[in-house]
Order: C-alpha cells, then sequence, then structure tokens
C-alpha cells in the first residue's frame, strides 16, 4: 500500500455471532473489556461520512470531546491535502463492499497536521437498513516522521561521502498508539461486535491481552510474529515470549501498572520465537478490566528489520570516519611530499637557471659586443618570479616552518604573511600554550581549521578585525576564531547544496570531529561569526 491511497484487503469475512444467550453475554464482555482499552480509534460513519458514533479514543485525537463530534462530517478533520484520499477511501469501501485501508492527515485541536491510518468495512444498520461504515483510526505520525527522516538521512550519508565525511546520526523510530474506549448503545453492541472482533483479528500489529501472566487473547498477527500457531498462545506463560535478560524488566513494569504507578506507555524489548531466534518488538500496553479483573491490553510490533538497519547505519557511518580520515592522512602526506618535490626538485632548478644567467651576463658584459644582454636580463627576473610563485605553493601545500618550528611559530608567520597580503584586516593574537603541550597530530589540524578560517574571513566577511585565540585549559586545548564581519545565516547556508555552500565549513567541522574535537561555529548577521573548536585531554 502506497501512502496516501486507498488498498483493498481480499477474502474479508465477518466471523459468526454467537447465538446462545449465555455465550453472546461472554462474547459481549469479552469484546467490551477489549475495545474499552483498546489502543486505537474507533468511528461509526454514515455513508456519506458523517460521524455516528466515536470512542473517547477517537475523540482525544481529533482533540475534542465526544459529544460534540457526533453528526459531524469526519473530512472536517481532515487536512485539505487528504480530503481526496478520505472521498476516494469511501468510494471504494461501498464499490468493493471489501476492507480499505488508506493514509492521511488530520488537523488536531492545535491546527497541527497528524498522521493516521484508517482501515475500514461497510456494513448495513439493523435499524433501518441504512448504509454505514466502520472505521478503525491509528496514529502513525511518527512512523511518517521516521520514515522521512531515513530517507533524509540516506541522502544526507550519500552526500557526505562525496564531500569524504562521515557524519551520520543514529535514527530512532518510535511508535505511539494510543488506548482508547468506545461504548456503544445496547441496540447497536451485537453489530459492532462482529465488525470489531473481525478487525482485530485481521490487525496488521500483533494484539494480546494478559490476566495473571497468563495470554488470554492473541490474534493471528501476535502468533505470526512469534512463530506459533494462534491456539498455542492462549494459555502460555507471557514471559515465554520475551528474551530471558529482559524478563526482569517487564516482571517491574508490570507490578508498577497494577498497582498504578507510572510506567512507559511502550518500549522496545527483545522477544522468542518459538524456534529459539531473538527478535526485537516495540510493545505498547495499558491496564484493563477484563472478566472482572484487572488484566493488561496491548499491541505488538515487529521490529527486527529496523533494528537491523540502524546497526548496517552505524557500521557504515563507522567505516565511512574511517575512509575520511585515512583521505585527510592521505592528503597531508601528498601535500608533504608534492612541496618537497616542488622545493628540491623545480625550485633548486630555476635557481641554478638564474644564477647560470647571471653568471652569463657578467661574463658578456665584459665583451665589446652587448646586443644579447637586453634578452638575457629579462630572464633574471622573470626566473625570480617564477622561483617566488613556486615558495607560495610550497607553503601553501605544505608549510616547512610547521615540520622544522612547530605550530606557534607556523601561526605567527600564517598571521604575518596572511597581514601583507590583506593589509586592511588585522589580526590579534592570545596564544596561552606551549608548543609542548600540543600533541603531534592536532598541530597540522589546527593550522588547517586556521588556514580555512582566515581565508573565509577574507574571501567573505568584509570584516577589519579578526581575534585569535589558542590556549591550554583545564579541560584540554581550545582554539577561537573570531571576527567583526557581516556574519551570514547559518542554517540557511547549511541547508544550501554543497556545489553552492563550498567545502569550507564542511572541512573544518570533519577535522576537528576526526581529531576528537567539538566544533561549534555561532554568527549573527551583521555582528560577525565566532568558530570554537575545543579539544579534549
Amino acid at each position: 500500500m502506497k501512502d496516501g491511497k486507498s488498498s483493498p484487503h481480499s477474502d474479508f469475512q465477518a466471523p459468526k455471532y454467537p447465538k446462545t444467550p449465555s455465550n453472546s453475554k461472554h462474547f459481549r464482555r469479552r469484546y467490551s473489556d477489549f475495545f474499552e482499552f483498546a489502543p486505537l480509534g474507533y468511528f461509526t460513519f454514515d455513508r456519506s461520512g458523517v460521524i455516528l458514533n466515536v470512542n473517547p479514543t477517537g475523540a482525544l485525537l481529533l482533540g475534542t470531546d465526544r459529544d460534540s463530534l457526533l453528526s459531524q462530517p469526519f473530512s472536517t478533520f481532515i487536512s485539505p491535502d487528504s480530503q481526496d484520499v478520505f472521498e476516494l477511501h469511501r468510494l471504494e469501501l461501498f464499490d468493493t463492499r471489501t476492507k480499505q485501508i488508506c493514509d492521511l492527515k488530520l488537523l488536531d485541536h492545535h491546527k497541527n497536521p497528524i498522521w493516521v491510518q484508517l482501515e475500514s468495512l461497510a456494513f448495513q444498520s439493523g435499524q433501518g437498513h441504512s448504509e454505514q461504515f466502520l472505521t478503525v483510526v491509528k496514529e502513525i505520525t511518527n512512523r511518517k516522521e521516521t520514515e522521512e527522516a531515513l530517507r533524509k538521512t540516506h541522502d544526507e550519508l550519500e552526500q557526505r561521502v562525496a564531500e569524504r565525511t562521515a557524519e551520520l546520526e543514529n535514527i530512532n523510530q518510535k511508535l505511539r498508539r494510543q488506548i482508547f474506549e468506545c461504548e456503544y448503545a445496547e441496540a447497536a453492541l451485537k453489530e459492532s461486535e462482529q465488525k470489531y472482533s473481525t478487525l482485530v483479528e485481521d490487525a496488521l500489529i500483533g494484539v494480546y491481552i494478559i490476566q495473571d501472566e497468563i495470554i488470554k487473547f492473541a490474534n493471528d498477527k501476535l502468533a505470526a510474529i512469534y512463530g506459533y500457531e494462534k491456539d498455542e498462545l492462549i494459555g502460555m506463560q507471557s514471559l515465554d515470549l520475551v528474551h530471558p535478560e529482559d524478563r526482569p524488566r517487564i516482571k517491574e513494569m508490570r507490578a508498577k501498572r497494577l498497582k498504578g504507578e507510572k510506567v512507559p506507555s511502550e518500549y522496545e524489548i527483545r522477544g522468542l520465537k518459538k524456534n529459539g531466534d531473538t527478535i526485537w518488538v516495540m510493545r505498547s500496553f495499558s491496564l484493563i478490566n477484563f472478566r472482572d479483573g484487572p488484566a493488561i491490553s496491548g499491541i505488538v510490533s515487529d521490529m527486527t528489520q529496523r533494528r537491523k538497519a540502524e546497526q548496517a547505519l552505524r557500521e557504515s557511518g563507522k567505516e565511512l570516519r574511517i575512509l575520511s580520515n585515512q583521505l585527510l592522512s592521505a592528503e597531508e602526506k601528498e601535500r608533504k611530499r608534492i612541496a618537497r618535490e616542488l622545493h628540491d626538485g623545480i625550485g633548486q632548478t630555476l635557481s641554478a637557471i638564474k644564477f647560470s644567467v647571471e653568471n652569463s651576463l657578467r661574463l658578456l658584459r665584459n665583451e665589446a659586443d652587448h646586443s644579447e644582454l637586453k634578452s638575457l636580463e629579462a630572464v633574471i627576473p622573470l626566473t625570480q618570479k617564477t622561483i617566488e610563485e613556486v615558495r607560495r605553493i610550497v607553503k601553501d601545500l605544505r608549510p616547512s616552518i610547521l615540520d622544522d618550528l612547530g605550530i606557534l611559530a607556523t601561526i605567527n608567520w600564517f598571521c604575518r604573511e596572511f597581514q601583507d597580503i590583506y593589509a586592511g584586516i588585522r589580526i590579534k593574537r592570545e596564544i596561552d600554550i606551549q608548543e609542548a603541550d600540543i600533541p603531534s597530530p592536532l598541530k597540522t589540524v589546527i593550522y588547517r581549521i586556521l588556514q580555512e578560517a582566515l581565508n573565509n574571513v577574507a574571501k567573505h566577511s568584509r570584516a577589519d578585525l579578526i581575534q585569535l585565540t589558542l590556549e591550554k585549559s583545564d579541560s584540554g586545548i581550545e582554539l577561537k576564531i573570531q571576527d567583526n564581519g557581516v556574519g551570514f545565516d547559518l542554517a540557511k547556508t547549511i541547508s544550501l547544496k554543497s556545489s553552492q555552500r563550498g567545502f569550507g565549513l564542511a572541512s573544518m567541522r570533519e577535522r576537528a570531529k576526526l581529531s576528537g574535537a567539538a566544533f561549534d561555529i555561532v554568527s549573527t548577521v551583521g555582528k560577525g561569526t565566532v568558530i570554537r573548536v575545543e579539544w579534549k585531554m
């Protein structure tokens, strides 16, 4: 079934209603107790979609009291973009005479959209034989949000791989279901029991009732989740379906629930299938009165595949972080190698050429004919300019001062070089740390973050003052770069596509994260930007 579209379930047959008075009374009580506290909203509509009856759960879902809902069109509570979905759902319900399911958005009492799933069945009322339909409404907002979050996370993961990053956010999925009650008039109870009974038996989630730690009721879906026949579940100890390591937790929660103490209404836990396999399930339950005694009614969803997907994402994220770290290390090694090759190869060769030309000029000046001097003299400044350009490239690739004298000397050198190029920007330095206090692997990281930050200031901020702080604190090492420029909208910049926003911020963040640092950036339009990186020691 696709979101927002109806899809019929074939071979839907309502069970026969017991005829003997004693069985009928028992049957009513059984399902009345169940529906009283079922974690779903139940509605009865006429053919046009007007609400004829609704349980308190349904009323709470729509954000109003039950009496106010009666005789109201259900479409009043449907989001505009889901109106057509409900209309198609209603028409197909009476056209096919089979159970129909659809997902749509409702507006709650705060006018905020929530996602629900409708599961409906058409029938003829015993009173006047009017055509009506019964609908079970289940909130699936969290599921929808989780699906959207998973999609966004997948897209972000691929994007970050392209940017050589490994940022992965754990995706947690929580399914919330609320338990509500429906109380019908005596005249309509017999029909309702048959319809509700069918819906429970054919529900897409496991449903159970436990009393005195014994399973008293289970539907086919619950049996399928745990690999049993339904008849095998009835009468079983409920803890037999729970992993041994999680049983103490269940016992504690059950005891608190029966005492009326507050416990989580839903939780994930490990279960045991009939064949001994371990599965993950989401359980939601509440205290009910069943057969004149306290009992627990609940629902179960199989979360095993989701758990496996989360584990796969975590492992993928770990591998991506390792890869990104290796790429950055390889990049620094290659920068160092190329810089060395330029310095030792091309740089020295150019120096030799310049020296040779200068010697030739001195010899030619001693001769009578100086016609060739001008062409040779033009070569010397060109060669010198080329030598200076090679030196600049070598420094940009990997300044040798970083390896020879350390990070503190490199920072001072880089700030001087920066101010020579950008004379209109002052740099105020506050260095309160010793070279020995900085681990060797962090020196390259600090330099690259500083290099990228200052280049960003020069390109974008229009600042005239940069405050640079590198200090040792009780907790570790902190680097702070603050400018008084125009600032920018951080959220808007992050939301841009990678091709539009560049790699500056992502590069700094990734280097900091891979080195074990906390990276934070705050920017206010018109007031400037502050970048803070902290390494715990």
